[in-house]
């Protein structure tokens, strides 16, 4: 697949799928303030602590809606490899 816009990727205006978009420039942070209570090692007998994490991510972005926590958790959770079932 080529890349028909020479500006590079992070210019890219063609078929966005994503509608949140806004919440990419909290995606870093999040990850970085989760990453210890979704790790695997960490929590109740090695399981992660699913809901520690999505609460300190509504403490940490009070300014977002209960829709946007629940997307942006989904992403991080996505991101640490993080599966509800183990």
């Amino acid at each position: 697949m080529t890349n028909n816009n020479p500006q590079g990727a992070g210019n890219y205006s063609g078929n966005e799928r994503r509608a949140h978009r806004h919440l990419r420039e909290y995606f870093d942070n999040a990850c970085h303030i989760t990453a210890s209570l979704l790790a695997a090692h960490q929590g109740m007998d090695g399981a992660p602590l699913h809901l520690s994490a999505l609460q300190t991510l509504r403490n940490h972005y009070p300014q977002l809606s209960q829709q946007e926590i629940a997307i942006l958790f989904s992403a991080v959770k996505n991101y640490h490899g993080v599966r509800m079932n183990k």
